[in-house]
């Protein structure tokens, strides 16, 4: 059967030479939105993501200082906040709240959040770095691979939380619980837990990163507080937040203040990644059509013009039910020549991965698919064939 279909094609080569470059582009294009699809799908899916439903984002920004006033200005409002905190943690509708420092996701893009080197086992490691307290393995749900976060250790000791991406870096072949890491101003810390990474958005890798404890000054002009509240009971914190907090601080309007569901940021997060896509894909599908309309039209020239050979095959026997798949079989045969130069390109350009792979089988499969639509409805017209009308035409 291969070999027919070969030698039927390679002898109208000129008829199907446009249909099979055209088919060739589409496959080609099509890998290249798939690859992204699935890529965007794996980095969901990586581990790392924090968990933010039930998660409100307080968000304070002071005027600049640039006087001794502004400052005692900034000391002002902090202790205002201060008070709000200590007041909407006895909430009964709140769950916990913390205060973090490039912990919280979704604010920037992940290569805004603050990056740095430190020493581990004698070795320089490039690193995000991120502030949290006690509360915000609560707040977000972080869960350990290894050790504690963030205890409190026996003599003034710092403690310090690494990310699973760090650690498969330093390589060492025994737990790094207990490890001494240092800063670039070679502070120490004693690592005392591995998460399985922090993302910093929906669609990113997480990086290799280091949590040590935040450490808040009293005249900081930016701050990020996030809190937890029980289910269903965000619009109504949202709502008493923002009148606490606009009663206990000074020149309230004077500060940027916001309190927002944080699913609100990482939805729009995921529109815009989405987007993306969308643009690549909606042209691509348009593509595919076209090309296989185009198909369509060069299948059913083809039945016209062969007519008297099917009713010569009709009348040596053969059914019309296998004259359909024959042309069915012809149409799917030309998309896998095809795709070829597609699946070749491919190979050479992307890294072979399962994520790639997949994308690639996939390509394949829908073009397949629309193969087999566009030659169904020529492969029908085969079958109304009568051989004692056709054999008698000039």
């Amino acid at each position: 059967m291969i070999k027919y279909l070969t030698t039927l094609l390679w002898n109208s080569r000129k008829r199907f030479l446009g249909i099979v470059s055209e088919q060739a582009l589409v496959y080609i294009v099509l890998t290249f939105c798939m690859v992204s699809l699935f890529d965007a799908i794996r980095q969901y899916r990586e581990p790392g993501l924090l968990h933010t439903e039930d998660v409100v984002l307080i968000d304070f920004m002071a005027p600049s200082l640039r006087s001794q006033q502004d400052l005692d200005k900034c000391k002002e409002i902090n202790k205002a906040i201060d008070a709000g905190i200590a007041n909407i943690k006895q909430w009964n509708n709140v769950i916990d709240v913390s205060e973090s420092s490039s912990l919280v996701p979704y604010l920037r893009e992940t290569e805004n959040y603050m990056t740095d080197s430190v020493t581990i086992s004698g070795r320089k490691f490039n690193v995000q770095v991120k502030w949290a307290d006690v509360a915000a393995q609560n707040v977000f749900d972080i869960r350990m691979e290894e050790g504690e976060w963030l205890p409190v250790l026996p003599n003034g000791a710092k403690p310090a939380v690494i990310s699973r991406q760090l650690a498969d870096q330093v390589g060492s072949d025994h737990s790094l619980i207990g490890t001494q890491v240092f800063d670039r101003n070679n502070m120490p810390y004693t690592i005392t837990g591995i998460v399985s990474g922090i993302k910093s958005n929906v669609f990113d890798a997480a990086l290799p990163c280091i949590i040590v404890p935040f450490t808040r000054f009293d005249r900081a002009i930016y701050r990020e507080i996030c809190v937890r509240v029980k289910p269903g009971q965000l619009n109504e914190f949202c709502n008493g937040a923002y009148h606490e907090f606009k009663r206990l601080v000074p020149n309230f309007n004077n500060i940027e203040f916001l309190v927002r569901d944080m699913q609100v940021f990482k939805e729009k997060n995921m529109f815009s990644v989405a987007s993306r896509l969308k643009l690549s894909f909606i042209p691509t599908i348009f593509l595919l059509i076209f090309a296989f309309i185009g198909a369509l039209g060069l299948l059913m020239l083809n039945v016209k013009k062969r007519a008297k050979e099917f009713g010569i095959h009709r009348a040596i026997g053969a059914t019309s039910k296998k004259l359909q798949w024959w042309m069915v079989a012809q149409s799917l045969f030309l998309t896998l020549i095809a795709s070829i130069p597609g699946i070749i390109l491919s190979l050479c350009v992307f890294s072979i991965t399962v994520t790639s792979l997949l994308a690639i089988l996939t390509s394949l499969v829908t073009m397949l698919v629309f193969s087999f639509i566009s030659s169904y409805y020529p492969a029908w017209q085969v079958t109304k064939i009568n051989p004692a009308i056709v054999l008698h035409q000039d």
